[in-house]
Parts: C-alpha cells; sequence; structure tokens
C-alpha cells in the first residue's frame, strides 16, 4: 500500500473529526487522543513558530492541508493586522467546516477548497501569489513522486519574498518508516511515511531555498520518554496531565535552552546514551521563494562530494549511508554526491546506480578504469557546488572531515589534509616514502601523506589540470595554485581502517602511469 490516498484520508478524518466533536479545537486533525500533551505541543510548536517567523502586516495566507485551521487562526491571533487573506485548503470536509465557522465567529476572510494539496489551485485563487504558505503534517500522507508535485504547486504559489513554513516528522536514523493503520475489517485507513531527515530539504531545494531548519517540540519527554508516545502514557492520569498543562508556558519559553541542551548531550557519544532514543523528530523547516534569473543558482548545491570507487561492492554502500546521514544533519546545507565509478568489474555499478535512483542528490557517473586520478577529474568535471570535496568509497576518511573542511572553506581556495598517524602496509610505505621524494626533487614541494581536500568550484575551472589522470593529479592542482599566489591550507586529519575490502593503489599499472606523469612535471 502506497502513502494514502486524498479519498482514504479524507474519510479517515471526517469521522476523527465526528468522534471528537468540533468543540474539542487542539484535538482537531491530530491522532493524539492526550489533551495535556497535545495542548503541550501546540504552545511549543507555536512559541518556535513565534521566534522565526517575521511580522510583516497585510499578508495573503495558504494553509495547505490545514485542517480546521490551527495555524491560519493562530497568525491572525499573533497580529490582528498580519492576515489579509487566508486560503485554506483539506481534504477533510468536517475540518473544513469547522474552520469555516471558526473564521465566520472572528470575521477573517477564509477561503476553503476541498480537495488535495497537489490539486491545482484555481488561478483567481492564486492572484498574485501568497506571502506565507503552511505545510504542517501533510507531506507523509503523500508518495514521492506526489511530493515532487506538491513542491511545484507551492512554488508556482509563492510570491516574490514569501516564505514556506514546513513541518514534518522525520527519522533521525536514515531509515524510512511507516505509521500504518487499518480497519476492523482490515481494510487500508491510511499510511503515513517518516522519510530520513534531510529528504524533504533536497526535494524543495529544485525550486526553493532553505533557510531555517531545526527540531521543534523538544521539551523534555525526548529526553527520557521516547517522544510524544512516551509523554503521553506517562500522563494518561489526571494529576500528570494537570502538572503538565501547569508547566506548559513555561516550558515553552525554555524550549529553545533544552534544545540546545540535548543537542549537545546527544553529539557527545559519552553521554548520548543516557538519553532515550528518538528516532522520529518533528524538523520546522523555512523555505524563500528565489528570483527566476536565480533558479539556476538556487538549485545549484553548496557542497558536491565525489566519492570514487573501484571494485568497492563492501564498502560502496555503508560509507555513502554514512555520509549521506551527515550530510543531513548539517541545517540548511544544500549537498550532491557524485559517486564515480571508475570501470569496476564487481557490483560497485549496480549499487551505485540503485543509490542514485533512490536519492535525487546522488548522481552516478561511469567510466573506463583510468585510475584514482581520472576518477577525481571525472567527479569534479560533474560536480556542480560552490565548493567541492572527495572521499574514497573504503570509508577511511569520516564524514566528520568533510563538514570540517566544509565549515573551514573560507580560509582559502584550498584545504588540503595530511594524516596524523596511518597504519599503512610495509610496501604502501615504501612506495608513498619512495614517491614523495620524488615529487620533493621533481617539483620543489614537500609532499606529506595526504588525504582529501577542499576547494571552491571557480578553483577547479581556472587552475585544475585538465589532462592529468594519474595520482599526481592533486599534486599538479596544489602546485598551480601555489603558482598563483594561493597556496592550499594543511588541515590535520585522523585516517580510520577500511570498511571492507582491499586496496587498489599497490599495482604496477598505478605505479607506473603515477611515475610517468610525475616525470611530465615542471
Amino acid at each position: 500500500m502506497k502513502p494514502s490516498d486524498p479519498d482514504t484520508i479524507g474519510a479517515f478524518f471526517d469521522a476523527d473529526t465526528r468522534r471528537k466533536g468540533h468543540d474539542a479545537d487542539v484535538l482537531l486533525g491530530t491522532v493524539t487522543e492526550d489533551g495535556a500533551v497535545v495542548r503541550h505541543r501546540d504552545r511549543l510548536e507555536k512559541a518556535h513558530l513565534d521566534r522565526v517567523l517575521p511580522r510583516p502586516a497585510g499578508r495573503r495566507v495558504l494553509d495547505l492541508g490545514g485542517g480546521a485551521g490551527r495555524i491560519t487562526f493562530w497568525l491572525a491571533d499573533r497580529d490582528p493586522a498580519a492576515v489579509r487573506e487566508a486560503v485554506l485548503v483539506d481534504v477533510s470536509a468536517e475540518l473544513l467546516a469547522a474552520a469555516e465557522a471558526e473564521a465566520g465567529r472572528r470575521g477573517l476572510p477564509l477561503t476553503v477548497i476541498h480537495g488535495s494539496v497537489t490539486d491545482p489551485l484555481p488561478a483567481a485563487v492564486v492572484g498574485e501569489g501568497f506571502d506565507l504558505i503552511v505545510l504542517f503534517g501533510v507531506a507523509g500522507y503523500l508518495a514521492d513522486e506526489a511530493v515532487d508535485v506538491l513542491v511545484d504547486r507551492v512554488a508556482d504559489a509563492l510570491a516574490p519574498g514569501g516564505l514556506v513554513v514546513f513541518k514534518e516528522p522525520v527519522t533521525t536514523d536514515g531509515v524510512l518508516r511507516f505509521d500504518e493503520r487499518f480497519a476492523d475489517d482490515g481494510a487500508p485507513v491510511y499510511r503515513f511515511a517518516y522519510r530520513p531527515r534531510g529528504w524533504y530539504a533536497r526535494r524543495f531545494a529544485r525550486r526553493l531555498r532553505s533557510t531555517y531548519r531545526s527540531p521543534t517540540c523538544a521539551h523534555f519527554f525526548p529526553w527520557f520518554l521516547g517522544g510524544t508516545e512516551g509523554a503521553v502514557e506517562a500522563t494518561n492520569k489526571a494529576a500528570e496531565g494537570r502538572w503538565l498543562d501547569a508547566l506548559g508556558p513555561a516550558l515553552a519559553r525554555l524550549d529553545p535552552l533544552l534544545q540546545a541542551a540535548e543537542d549537545a548531550v546527544r553529539g557527545d557519544d559519552r553521554f548520548a546514551r543516557l538519553l532515550a532514543p528518538v528516532p522520529v523528530v518533528q524538523d520546522l523547516c523555512l523555505f524563500a521563494a528565489v528570483a527566476p534569473a536565480d533558479a539556476e543558482a538556487a538549485a545549484a548545491p553548496d557542497l558536491s562530494v565525489v566519492v570514487i570507487a573501484f571494485d568497492e561492492e563492501d564498502c560502496l554502500e555503508p560509507v555513502v549511508d554514512e555520509l549521506r546521514a551527515a550530510l543531513d544533519g548539517a541545517a540548511g546545507l544544500r549537498w550532491e554526491i557524485v559517486g564515480v565509478d571508475d570501470g569496476s568489474t564487481d557490483g560497485t555499478p549496480a549499487i551505485l546506480d540503485r543509490l542514485a535512483a533512490l536519492d535525487p542528490c546522488i548522481r552516478a557517473v561511469h567510466q573506463p578504469n583510468k585510475g584514482i586520478g581520472g576518477a577525481l577529474r571525472a567527479g569534479f568535471d560533474h560536480a556542480r557546488g560552490g565548493h567541492v570535496t572527495w572521499v574514497p568509497a573504503d570509508g577511511q576518511i569520516a564524514p566528520e572531515t568533510v563538514l570540517e573542511l566544509y565549515r573551514r572553506r573560507g580560509e582559502g581556495p584550498m584545504l588540503t589534509t595530511v594524516y596524523r598517524t596511518r597504519a599503512d602496509h610495509w610496501m604502501r610505505t615504501v612506495i608513498s616514502r619512495t614517491l614523495n621524494t620524488m615529487i620533493r626533487v621533481k617539483t620543489g614541494e614537500v609532499a606529506k601523506s595526504g588525504g582529501n581536500y577542499l576547494f571552491s568550484r571557480a578553483a577547479w575551472l581556472e587552475h585544475g589540470p585538465r589532462d592529468d589522470d594519474s595520482m599526481m593529479i592533486s599534486t599538479a592542482f596544489r602546485q598551480s595554485l601555489r603558482a598563483a599566489g594561493t597556496p592550499p591550507i594543511e588541515v590535520e586529519i585522523h585516517c580510520r581502517a577500511r570498511v571492507g575490502g582491499r586496496s587498489k593503489v599497490l599495482n604496477p599499472r598505478t605505479i607506473l602511469r603515477t611515475a610517468g606523469q610525475l616525470l611530465k612535471m615542471g
């Protein structure tokens, strides 16, 4: 069963609303039954929104999948001059009826549309576009291709200078999960997808610019109780519910500090195990409209990571999965992975193609075997990011190194790395020292045992070697930058053990190709 179709999910929320009653406003549109927890979560979300949303007056608001108008009415309450006109779209006729009744009592101009969030909006409704578009807990009901349609609908309806505020539950471990509900007779009621963190940001980056991302509902529940469901179980007694309601406003004010503390604790391996695991968090994101002339630049990633692979079927997938999870965790970073299959003879090409098919931010490049230099050059030429770096598919360079280099990107046109320690086979050590000696004699450059490096794409286009497929490509690139008066900056890094397989560097073809290119260098 795919994520729910509009008729199915609409029927579910119609029945859910009738069962709860229109007088229980805070429960409308939510599956969670515990009133104290829902009210507390509502306070936390709105406090978060209050911190990050600007307050311009006279906005046109489009609330997609907004149910009974919880967020739309809060925006109007927050500042009576903020909402000039609101349009609410939902698949539940019962929720829309509740929203219409409430808007009538408030005197708020509200247009309700009964239908799917992926349906085209009438041109008369879109008009000059919307200044704020709200998407809360909607995309999880949609199939992947429907999310892409939603992104296009949103981008087309957003006015110049407008914002999209998006909140969706996502997984913290990169695993796709589903919440499935079935009727008593076994018929499917709905299916909700909990997608990996960062998945939505990449989808929206096709048309919009990410400006903010952070978990919401941080409070103390995820620390010890495992999220909202744990909180419901712990507060199912009247005394606890009253206590939670009493402390709720204060906890909402403390929420940013609690979030910062939780991030710090979870980021330290020594203490993270003391906290309950939270496999799903609610991510709050802001996306901004871009001018048509800037659309291509807005779609380009900030960082391209080239992953080179030759016969690395044992390593490639876990290395890419680890890297993707780390890049997703860097808030606001638009990234791509360019996987280069350098003429592999094992299962590497098929694995790379499968990874690329599953994630639009992973691209596969296949070529005949050219060695490390040829694989790097192919990856660098295909990279579209403002900055580019690379890692081998063996997993020896950790994702943390990639992020550290990107954080320090402003220090120079290239950051190059040297290993603090590296445990190599004696033959590789002899070959490496011999090669470094030849480099020093031939070029005057004191070479060290180095790993990856990061550089601006502009530096590659201007100074990158165009005819070098050998291991000397990195040395030649650095030499070209030195000649231009912009020498690389060295950063020490740690070298890990290979994830699996064996090194492909120690073979006669690679050694002879490298020596031949070295003799050509000045």
